[in-house]
């Protein structure tokens, strides 16, 4: 390509979601984030409350609650977190500590990782979750 020139790059909605059970502070890999998605947002529904106190985070191998900060383990069916700027985690604010406003800023994956969900503290019953990811690919010339 020469100085001016351009190409369009295809690309599309992506979302995923999975159905997890935490396994006490051992990071559970919910799913694959491919290369070239951008996360837009993140959802974490209580399906079984866990009892015991820990926070319950998401996030990838860099940022372990890079996309939900802290969410109570023994949170009643069906909470939702991710539904308000404060839970989410650094990769989806515009600034750390930003908790209203148009505070989301979307987080672009040039390589392969994975979604975790981590426990601060190993819990007495392990809990249930739904984890959702929303966001868009785009495919990258080579």
């Amino acid at each position: 390509m020469a100085a001016g020139d351009v190409r369009i790059s295809p690309g599309y909605n992506w979302i995923e979601s999975a159905e997890v059970i935490t396994n006490g502070t051992t990071s559970v890999t919910a799913f694959k984030i491919p290369k070239g998605t951008v996360v837009e947002h993140a959802l974490l529904i209580s399906k079984v409350a866990g009892t015991g106190a820990a926070n319950i985070t998401v996030g990838d191998a860099d940022d372990p609650d890079g996309f939900i900060e802290a969410a109570d383990h023994t949170s009643a069916a069906g909470t939702v977190f991710g539904d308000a700027i404060a839970e989410l985690g650094v990769y989806l604010k515009k600034a750390t500590g930003a908790t209203s406003g148009f505070a989301i800023a979307p987080t672009y994956y040039a390589a392969d990782a994975s979604c975790l969900v981590v426990l601060s503290a190993a819990g007495t019953t392990q809990g249930t979750w739904i984890v959702v990811l929303k966001g868009y690919r785009i495919t990258p010339h080579a």
